[in-house]
């Protein structure tokens, strides 16, 4: 299992207001887009019933999203912040 990073990279773009999670985080996933999703869920997406509403942490120009090679101990399928707490609104 691989560990992504995700930053914000445009902090200031409308769908972070759709998001309760805003800083960076790491994800344990098989693939980027896998990591995008799972942090896009746990995040708390607040856009659900909003037409159009998109989570940032799916969108590439919002957010990055890199292979976090030095990381190897996160359980799959969890995100947690710099702080080691977990992300799961």
């Amino acid at each position: 299992m691989n560990v992504y990073r995700l930053d914000p990279i445009k902090p200031g773009h409308p769908s972070w207001r759709y998001s309760q999670e805003k800083d960076t985080v790491w994800a344990c996933a098989p693939t980027a887009e896998h990591a995008r999703d799972l942090v896009a869920a746990k995040s708390g997406f607040a856009g659900r019933d909003a037409p159009g509403a998109i989570s940032p942490w799916r969108d590439e120009a919002v957010t990055s999203c890199v292979l976090e090679p030095t990381m190897h101990l996160m359980r799959a399928e969890t995100v947690v912040r710099e702080d080691g707490s977990l992300v799961d609104f």
